[in-house]
């Protein structure tokens, strides 16, 4: 009798035992860090039509679901997909197909690789490249007899790492009309010589000069580019973008993906305003009713540039350049435009994203921010500045207090060339050893975001990690710390990627963090970042990206 009833329960249990619910896709084994305060720490999510459904224990997980498709991650580490908050995907990705100088280390290699380029080319065509160091000339100003070394009849036009140089030879010149007796285009500065000939850098506002020379990207290269910096983004992790400086192309390679179903990231474009009485053509981009949309491709934001570069010296700083006596470079926009232009695209609903370098730029940016808020009262456009090489002491607390964003690209927060052999001779030590104040922000209570500046520096956010918590080279070639009081934590910095950087895309309820309801932007990495040493956070590699639940990188 008590064989025929254990026989009975063991029947009934399985009879009764609830059906397991089938969806695409469940990862178990995993690491899960949320980025969810309420539920910090998971083993498994349940993922089903692009959202997630579950997240929790292996055991709760394996119990409930069945997945089309199930991935043991090994105990791997599992984030939120990244965001990176200032890149150039559509603009430089083109870069990518055309002469490429940003691996090389030296000025020998740069004229090598240029001379490479210009004999595989066949045509009579410019040859257009980019990424040169500016670190590796003095004064950060290359001279156009070495790219006439190469070429004096084909035209060559190389923009800077920086974006706001280009180095151009002779040939280049003439086609501009270029001479000795051209003056400096208003925001632009045309280098020279100790004759007063143009010596082949250009500056800012200069580089147009040539542009408007140089043949167009056609749309399709425009895309194709687009396509491999996409590629490239979903190797590192990152599932969300805001392209940093967009125009009618840009948008238009964009839009072309998007309506094709390629694009594989989320993206925010700050459509580039130049001119603070004259910007209707930005204004036909932009479009402050796409925001809250779950559409991957929205408009909803306006670039600002309110200086230059220190490099080339046309940040606009509160003191003056050490080798420049009573010059402090200058701003892009006069107070008073900068203060209306920012107050109507606040009014508008406008995003407004700001490029300052200088500490007198950002503190004319924050001021503009200030009247906008006076004007306009408190709004949610969830400002930003980027970048934010010098910061005053007296302006930190002020994007806590005025409730805007600080972008940093932390990747250049330590002691390289430029710090030492451009920055240091332009501003001194004391100002260097205050650049990239990350912490004091942080400490401050307001809230950082991380982006790259690709293509001026590597997209890999696990490279800026580490830099933004050590301030020293992550690759470990040079040596020194920049500012160690500047330091953050790992958790600071993965929130600038995951959720804070959702918050700034207005994002943060459909994805940044791994929740039920939210889309399943999901990343694996192949160690704990909080498991290791912070100085082999760079080494870290991501093995796959996961967009809307499907894989778009893996390894």
């Amino acid at each position: 009798m008590r064989a025929v009833c254990t026989v009975l329960i063991l029947l009934c249990s399985a009879a009764c035992a609830p059906a397991k619910q089938t969806i695409d896709l469940v990862l178990r084994h995993a690491a899960v860090y949320t980025m969810n305060p309420a539920q910090p720490r998971a083993e498994a999510l349940a993922v089903n039509r692009g959202r997630i459904v579950a997240v929790g224990t292996d055991a709760a997980i394996s119990a409930a679901y069945a997945g089309n498709e199930t991935i043991d991650l090994q105990g791997q580490m599992v984030l939120p997909g990244f965001h990176d908050a200032h890149a150039h995907l559509a603009y430089d990705g083109v870069t990518l197909t055309q002469c490429n100088l940003v691996d090389a280390e030296t000025v020998d290699a740069i004229v090598a690789q240029v001379r490479a380029c210009n004999d595989a080319q066949t045509d009579d065509e410019w040859l257009v490249g980019a990424g040169w160091n500016l670190a590796l000339f003095p004064q950060a100003n290359p001279n156009k007899g070495l790219l006439d070394a190469v070429s004096t009849t084909r035209p060559i036009a190389l923009t800077g790492a920086d974006g706001h140089s280009m180095w151009v030879n002779s040939k280049a010149l003439a086609l501009a009309g270029i001479t000795r007796n051209t003056t400096n285009p208003p925001k632009g500065v045309i280098e020279r010589d100790a004759n007063g000939e143009p010596s082949g850098t250009l500056r800012e506002t200069a580089k147009d000069l040539v542009r408007a020379i140089v043949p167009p990207v056609s749309a399709e290269a425009r895309r194709d580019g687009l396509v491999k910096a996409l590629q490239m983004a979903n190797g590192f992790g990152i599932t969300s973008v805001v392209e940093a400086a967009a125009g009618p192309d840009e948008v238009a390679a964009y839009r072309a993906l998007a309506a094709s179903g390629n694009l594989t990231a989320r993206v925010v474009a700050s459509i580039a305003i130049s001119n603070a009485n004259d910007h209707a053509e930005a204004d036909a981009l932009i479009h402050p009713e796409e925001r809250g949309s779950d559409a991957r491709f929205r408009t909803d934001s306006a670039k600002l540039f309110i200086d230059g570069v220190l490099e080339g010296e046309t940040a606009a700083l509160l003191q003056p350049y050490l080798d420049h006596p009573g010059f402090s470079g200058e701003l892009k926009f006069t107070p008073a435009e900068l203060d209306a232009l920012v107050t109507e695209l606040d009014r508008r609903g406008v995003q407004v994203h700001m490029h300052a370098i200088g500490d007198a730029a950002v503190r004319e940016g924050l001021d503009a921010f200030a009247a906008a808020r006076a004007a306009n009262g408190s709004r949610d456009n969830r400002h930003h500045i980027a970048h934010l090489q010098m910061v005053d002491a007296a302006d930190r607390p002020r994007f806590a207090e005025l409730g805007v964003i600080a972008n940093f690209q932390s990747l250049w927060a330590f002691p390289d060339k430029y710090i030492t052999d451009v920055n240091i001779p332009q501003v001194g030590r004391a100002r260097v050893d205050q650049m990239y104040p990350i912490g004091s922000i942080v400490r401050a209570g307001g809230r950082v975001v991380g982006g790259s500046d690709w293509a001026v520096s590597s997209m890999n956010p696990l490279l800026a990690i580490q830099t933004a918590v050590t301030r020293s080279d992550p690759t470990g070639e040079i040596a020194g710390v920049l500012n160690a009081s500047e330091r953050v934590t790992v958790a600071d910095m993965l929130a600038a990627y995951t959720i804070n950087g959702a918050y700034l895309m207005h994002q943060e309820r459909s994805t940044g963090s791994l929740e039920v309801g939210k889309f399943a932007d999901v990343i694996a990495l192949s160690r704990d970042l909080y498991a290791i040493p912070s100085e082999e956070i760079g080494a870290v590699t991501v093995t796959r990206t996961i967009l809307e639940g499907d894989t778009v990188f893996s390894k």
